[in-house]
């Protein structure tokens, strides 16, 4: 099962694992400059441990000269496919979540990762007041430029994109 949301005018600055390197020490920007910058977390798919990394995040975010609302809208939509992991991927209460975040040029693109059981393909396309959640999807695709699903029995994807106003070159050449 796969989910797509696209946007057109945005470039997801994809690169294959092997281009990007990981680091949680990211690096003061000059304000145009055109510099990737990747953060990446492993942790355990526990709700403490969901908001921790929510929070790391945001530090990593705050590196950017990001405008609140822009910062707001990653952090919601990182959180709520982070809570997704640790609410629906493991049934048996153990598992990991995978959290990237890189920034290319005036995009940035969030992935959550998990290795679970996968998004069940009879979930309800739409939220139903006498259910609970069934809320975060829908969420996840009103506050992203563009956002990509993919599931199945090996776990679940969420991939994000953002192009926030404040990172793009004011000056074009």
């Amino acid at each position: 099962m796969s989910r797509h949301t696209p946007d057109p005018g945005v470039d997801t600055g994809e690169s294959t694992d092997a281009d990007q390197t990981p680091t949680t020490s990211p690096q003061r920007f000059a304000p145009g400059a055109v510099v990737a910058s990747t953060f990446e977390e492993l942790a355990p798919a526990l709700p403490n441990e969901m908001a921790d990394l929510r929070r790391k995040l945001t530090r990593w975010l705050g590196e950017f000269p990001l405008d609140p609302g822009s910062t707001h809208d990653i952090t919601l939509a990182t959180y709520e496919a982070l809570a997704n992991v640790a609410a629906h991927a493991y049934p048996d209460g153990h598992g990991w979540a995978r959290l990237q975040a890189t920034r290319a040029g005036d995009v940035v693109t969030v992935t959550v990762t998990d290795t679970g059981c996968g998004i069940p393909a009879t979930r309800p396309r739409r939220p139903d007041i006498r259910t609970p959640g069934g809320r975060g999807l829908l969420l996840i695709d009103q506050v992203t430029d563009q956002s990509d699903i993919t599931t199945g029995g090996r776990g679940t994807t969420v991939r994000m994109t953002w192009r926030p106003a404040a990172l793009r070159d004011k000056n074009p050449a």
